[in-house]
C-alpha cells in the first residue's frame, strides 16, 4: 500500500561520445618551460555553398525561387468592363426600386417613395404616372395589402410595358435605314457607333456614318477616326445645324444605295 509514496525511479539516460576538446595550438612563446606544446588541431575546411538549382539563385544561403508574374493580356477587356459597369448601374437601380417595398403596409409614402425612385432610374415621367396610375388601380381592385405583393404586380407592369419593344434589328427593309443614335455626355455613343459599323460592315453591309453632333467639342473628330478605322464614309460639317447633316447623310444614302447610315 505504500508503493504510491516510493520513487518513481529516473529513465536511463543513453551515454552520448563526449566531443574530444579542440584545444588551439599554442606558440612556443606562449609556452613555458615543462609544458607540453599541444598538437595543432586541424582547420576544418569550410562547406561548399550548394549549386543553385535550375529556376533560383543564391542570396546569402537562402535558395531564392523567382516567382511567377502574371502576363497580361494582349487585349484590354474592354467589352468586360463596359459589361460591369452595367451591371453595377442596374443593380443599384434595382436595389433602390426593392428598397421602397421594404415596409410591411402600402401607403401613400410608398408611392411617394416608389415615384421617385422611377424618375431617378430614367423611367420618365409619361411611363412613372401610369405605373403608379395602374398601381393604386390595381390596388384597389385586388385588395392587395402587402408591399411585396405590389412589388409583383409592378414587376409584371414593367414586362408587359418593354416586351412590345422587342423587335429584332432588319437591315434593307427600308433604303436607306436609319440608325440614330441619341444619348448623354459620357454613354458611349460614339463608341457604341464604332462596334456597330465594324459589325455591319463585317456583315456586308455598305455604311454611312452622320456626325449630327455639331455642339460638343471634337465630336466630329472622334466619329471621323470610327469611320477611318472601320474604312466607311462619313458626312460632316462644321457649324452646321444637325438636321441639315442628317438630310445631307440621308440623301447621300440614297444616292449611293447606301442600307444604313
Amino acid at each position: 500500500m505504500f508503493s504510491f509514496f516510493k520513487r518513481k525511479k529516473a529513465p536511463p539516460v543513453e551515454a552520448v561520445p563526449a566531443t574530444p576538446p579542440v584545444t588551439a595550438p599554442v606558440s612556443p612563446a606562449e609556452s613555458g618551460p615543462g609544458t607540453p606544446a599541444a598538437p595543432a588541431s586541424p582547420v576544418a575546411a569550410a562547406p561548399a555553398a550548394p549549386a543553385p538549382l535550375p529556376g533560383g539563385s543564391l542570396i546569402g544561403s537562402a535558395l531564392v525561387t523567382p516567382i511567377d508574374i502574371p502576363v497580361p493580356s494582349a487585349t484590354p477587356p474592354e467589352r468586360q468592363r463596359w459589361v460591369d459597369k452595367l451591371k453595377a448601374g442596374l443593380g443599384k437601380t434595382a436595389s433602390n426600386i426593392s428598397g421602397v417595398f421594404g415596409g410591411s403596409v402600402i401607403d401613400e409614402a410608398l408611392y411617394e417613395n416608389l415615384e421617385d425612385a422611377l424618375l431617378m432610374a430614367d423611367a420618365g415621367v409619361p411611363a412613372t404616372q401610369y405605373l403608379i396610375t395602374e398601381l393604386r388601380r390595381k390596388v384597389k381592385d385586388s385588395g392587395i395589402t402587402h408591399p411585396v405583393a405590389l412589388k409583383n404586380v409592378l414587376v409584371q407592369l414593367l414586362t408587359d410595358m418593354l416586351t412590345p419593344l422587342q423587335k429584332p434589328l432588319v437591315i434593307g427593309e427600308h433604303n436607306p435605314t436609319v440608325l440614330m443614335v441619341a444619348g448623354v455626355n459620357g454613354a458611349g455613343k460614339t463608341t457604341s457607333i464604332g462596334k456597330l459599323t465594324r459589325h455591319l460592315s463585317d456583315a456586308g453591309e455598305s455604311v454611312l456614318l452622320a456626325a449630327a453632333d455639331t455642339f460638343r467639342a471634337a465630336a466630329r473628330e472622334q466619329l471621323g477616326v470610327w469611320a477611318d478605322r472601320n474604312l466607311v464614309d462619313i458626312v460632316s460639317q462644321d457649324g452646321a445645324d444637325p438636321a441639315a447633316v442628317c438630310f445631307d447623310a440621308v440623301s447621300a444614302g440614297k444616292a449611293r444605295s447606301t442600307k444604313s447610315a
